[in-house]
């Protein structure tokens, strides 16, 4: 006796094909691997399989898709030292998980800049404990914005430069004056005795630099 194969009965499917997490996924996938431009609903329908008006139904514009894009990068950086450090070390902790994930996906730099916070309910969180942070350290209210602005800015450019060959500063070998060459031992000589790569040693210089400057500038000595 033959046995016929269970049918699916009518209706949707008890599992959705679609979810947000997979929609998320496949969003970052498409920009990670051929860039912000490229990231259409059409596009991103293709990838998952499904109509457009599929996609529509989960999410209704390519802005809310973003949107996901930007909650899923505020989930991989570090806000463990805000409330349990100082000020400068909980905003060096957080910069250093923001600068390796860059790294990893330089082209989640665009999405960064291309979603408001408002539009974001996880990442407009973390910018108020981030604020909170500087209010409680004693920062004047006009100061917090800049400050955290300009050190994004600086993660940002770190992250992009970081794509770049070694040694950028190596002089012409046959045309270099004596103080380009000697600066460029000395700073060859440094990189050996700290045992730090070129990027890692210059992130931490300029993100010193920058956090003492905006201390200098506008905090609190409490900071």
């Amino acid at each position: 006796m033959s046995i016929e194969p269970a049918r699916r009965g009518r209706g949707r499917p008890r599992s959705p094909v679609l979810t947000m997490p997979r929609i998320t996924s496949a969003a970052s996938r498409l920009v990670r691997s051929q860039g912000l431009s490229a990231l259409t609903m059409r596009a991103l329908a293709t990838r998952l399989g499904v109509s457009v008006g599929a996609l529509y139904n989960h999410v209704p514009s390519r802005s809310a898709v973003l949107a996901l894009l930007q909650e899923e990068i505020s989930t991989q950086l570090s806000l463990s030292g805000f409330g349990t450090s100082s000020l400068r070390e909980a905003l060096a902790q957080w910069a250093g998980s923001y600068l390796r994930y860059l790294r990893a996906n330089p082209a989640m730099v665009e999405v960064i800049v291309a979603v408001p916070v408002s539009h974001t309910v996880r990442t407009s969180h973390m910018y108020q404990r981030i604020v909170a942070a500087f209010r409680e350290a004693g920062w004047y209210d006009r100061s917090v914005i800049p400050s955290l602005s300009a050190i994004e800015t600086f993660i940002f450019g770190a992250a992009l430069d970081s794509s770049g060959p070694d040694n950028v500063y190596a002089p012409v070998p046959s045309g270099a004056t004596a103080a380009l060459s000697d600066t460029h031992r000395a700073f060859s000589e440094l990189l050996t005795e700290t045992g730090a790569r070129e990027r890692d040693l210059v992130f931490q210089l300029g993100l010193d630099a920058l956090l003492t400057g905006l201390q200098h500038r506008w905090g609190a000595y409490s900071a």
